[in-house]
């Protein structure tokens, strides 16, 4: 016998008819049944919002109503509940229609005996519920439990539509978690999966009972937010996400972080349909996730957002022509040694020639450049060039000389990367130990596996490794106790804020501190003012660049510079 009762609502006015179903169920030796009645369909729709029901046996006759009417009512009050119908009509199209419309069975009063009735019964719960787990599976995302894609478009389609009826405004939210790639392979996907599903936890603690989320792919997830007033909702909700995501997740015993990248679209102030409210979250979203140094950061659409990626598009095929006309150059900036004011490096600076605009300086195209495999074409074309002209420095220098080139994330993570630059090597000439490579944090943690393996192939060749604006982004020591760095490069706001404040000034003493244990040089970039300069000096850094000493030169002017001496003092105000 079963272990819980099921409770049947019978919706029939005839008491015979009453009697003998309840006889009928209790015949039944090996399930138990609680019987609850109601002979006209508003009682029964009453006892539908105040009682658990298992399932129901409808007569589709009763006195305030008839025929499929009844049914349709009922399942659209119940549509969770299984219908059986008991009818005394015996109409085979009647039968057909009414599964049709939502029934599970058709039963005939009169040709009914206990076990047929039971096994209608039973039957019909084991098919709602197989059909719900199908619909659920159907419309939700295995891992998560949280909608799917599917869902998520069936119910942006209906929140705009019932928005567009009465007249509201909602709003859609695309995330993208931040590190989540890292995680994922160097942890595995065991740990990946189980922050996914954190993730998905504290969205759901951050959502309303109106609102949907949804995990539309990989670490990307959406929510919609109906019914809200303006922008300040949307805010509102954005930052409890935030500041709910900002805290590390525990998973497996570990601390983990990730930050999280938001888009947001509202409607119909800025789409008015389903297509292009999804459009422009997403380029808000990736807006967002350009945002340099930010963990976490939001951004709404704005027109100008569309405008800026038709910019990007012309300015991408601007590059592509670039790299097939020679139209890049490289200027070269001193690096010099703080105590003696000795040359010891210059570092490579990428310019693009554009036949219209001029010289332009990388923040006019490296977002876009880095965007696109053209960056591969390029990179290559920078280390040739340089290790080129380093072994002709290194013919007429007073003294060794370290070339240094700037890599991209996309340029270090290719499987064979170690191997061109070897190439590259052995091509011009230029001893590996005059190569210096600057890594930013961002292309350790996006794929960290990847990167430490190119990474230890370089220190093997005898490259000179450098960890690039360090403070930028995570400034975390941890990669400089895993990776084998030769330097540290301190990025230009932290130097700035060395000599401005002490908070500033006791960030740059740890900085070199630690480079210093771990036997690393501590370079200071963006150098402009002796007091700066001073302030490095008494930290013991041991190099520095800026405008202080030198503005990035043309070749043919920093090979003039080297000619007249390897010696460069601070240039001093007239």
């Amino acid at each position: 016998m079963s272990s819980t009762s099921l409770t049947i609502l019978l919706v029939e006015d005839n008491p015979g008819d009453i009697r003998l179903v309840r006889e009928l169920l209790a015949a039944d030796q090996n399930e138990s049944f609680t019987l609850v009645t109601a002979d006209r369909q508003d009682a029964a729709l009453a006892i539908l919002d105040s009682q658990d029901i298992t399932a129901i046996l409808l007569d589709i006759e009763l006195p305030d109503s008839s025929g499929l009417d009844t049914l349709l009512k009922i399942h659209a009050n119940a549509p969770g509940i299984p219908i059986v119908v008991l009818s005394s009509i015996a109409d085979e199209g009647l039968a057909v229609r009414s599964v049709q419309q939502g029934a599970q069975d058709f039963l005939v009063k009169g040709y009914v005996d206990a076990h047929q009735l039971t096994r209608s019964l039973r039957y019909a719960i084991e098919r709602k519920r197989t059909e719900e787990r199908l619909n659920h599976l159907a419309h939700h995302d295995s891992l998560t439990g949280l909608s799917n894609r599917k869902h998520f478009y069936d119910t942006l389609k209906s929140s705009i539509a019932l928005a567009r009826r009465h007249d509201t405004k909602l709003a859609l939210l695309l995330l993208d978690l931040n590190g989540f790639k890292a995680i994922n392979d160097t942890l595995g996907h065991y740990v990946g999966d189980l922050l996914l599903q954190g993730v998905a936890q504290r969205l759901r603690d951050c959502m309303r009972e109106t609102d949907c989320v949804a995990r539309i792919g990989g670490d990307e997830f959406t929510m919609i937010l109906s019914d809200i007033y303006d922008e300040e909702d949307a805010v509102a909700a954005t930052s409890k996400i935030i500041e709910s995501i900002g805290h590390p997740f525990l998973i497996d015993g570990r601390a983990l972080d990730v930050g999280v990248s938001i888009g947001i679209g509202i409607y119909p102030t800025d789409a008015d349909n389903l297509e292009s409210l999804v459009r422009n979250a997403d380029v808000a979203m990736y807006q967002a996730k350009a945002e340099i140094g930010m963990q976490n950061t939001y951004r709404f659409f704005s027109a100008n957002m569309n405008d800026r990626a038709t910019e990007d598009r012309v300015l991408l095929s601007e590059l592509a022509t670039a790299v097939t006309q020679g139209e890049f150059v490289i200027n070269y900036q001193p690096q010099v040694d703080v105590k003696t004011g000795h040359i010891n490096g210059m570092e490579s600076l990428l310019r693009w020639q554009h036949p219209t605009r001029g010289l332009l300086l990388p923040a006019a195209f490296m977002n876009v450049l880095e965007s696109s495999p053209l960056v591969l074409d390029v990179g290559l074309w920078v280390l040739r060039s340089v290790c080129t002209q380093g072994q002709v420095w290194r013919e007429t220098a007073d003294a060794p000389l370290v070339l240094s080139v700037n890599l991209s994330s996309r340029q270090l993570l290719q499987d064979d990367f170690a191997e061109q630059v070897s190439a590259v090597l052995a091509e011009t000439g230029l001893p590996s130990h005059c190569l210096e490579l600057d890594i930013s944090e961002h292309a350790l943690w996006e794929d960290e596996e990847c990167a430490l393996k190119q990474v230890t192939k370089l220190n093997q060749l005898g490259v000179r490794l450098a960890l690039d604006n360090f403070g930028n982004g995570r400034a975390s020591f941890y990669y400089l106790r895993k990776f084998p760095f030769h330097a540290i490069k301190l990025d230009r706001r932290l130097t700035q804020a060395a000599s401005a404040s002490t908070d500033g000034a006791d960030m740059a003493r740890a900085v070199i501190q630690v480079a210093h244990v771990f036997r690393m040089k501590g370079l200071a970039g963006g150098v402009e003012t002796t007091a700066q300069l001073d302030t490095l000096r008494n930290l013991a850094y041991d190099d520095a660049q800026g405008y202080l000493y030198c503005h990035p030169l043309p070749c043919d002017a920093a090979t003039a510079l080297l000619e007249r001496g390897q010696h460069l003092g601070p240039v001093t105000a007239a």
